[in-house]
């Protein structure tokens, strides 16, 4: 079964909570947990997430996953301001917001390698 693995700021958590439930209720045979960024270096090792949407970026933490989406939540003058970077696989990408519909897409897609044994984890 493939696993997702939401975090963000403890300041953030109804954004968190929401993004949980609406991954849920669109792909309700996955299996996705939320957590703090305090405890996400923990979670990371021991749930093995293919997918993590978080504040943070990837190169952060020493786990690998097949697909990390993040939604900065600082400031916006930094970097490319409020462009969420996605990693999927190795191939990396910029983009607005990101909607639900681009997140849902790159689990979907997570999970089509994943099901053909084509997922390296290098995100």
């Amino acid at each position: 079964m493939m696993r997702i693995l939401v975090a963000f700021e403890d300041l953030r958590y109804l954004y968190q909570d929401l993004l949980v439930k609406a991954i849920l209720d669109s792909r309700p045979t996955l299996n996705v947990r939320s957590a703090s960024l305090e405890d996400l270096a923990t979670v990371l090792l021991h749930f093995e997430p293919h997918v993590v949407v978080c504040s943070q970026p990837s190169g952060a933490h020493p786990v690998g996953s097949g697909a990390w989406v993040q939604i900065p939540t600082d400031d916006p003058s930094e970097d490319y301001g409020r462009l969420a970077r996605m990693c999927l696989d190795g191939e990396h990408w910029w983009t607005e917001g990101p909607p639900l519909s681009e997140v849902l897409a790159v689990i979907d897609e997570t999970q089509e390698r994943l099901h053909r044994e084509r997922l390296s984890g290098d995100c």
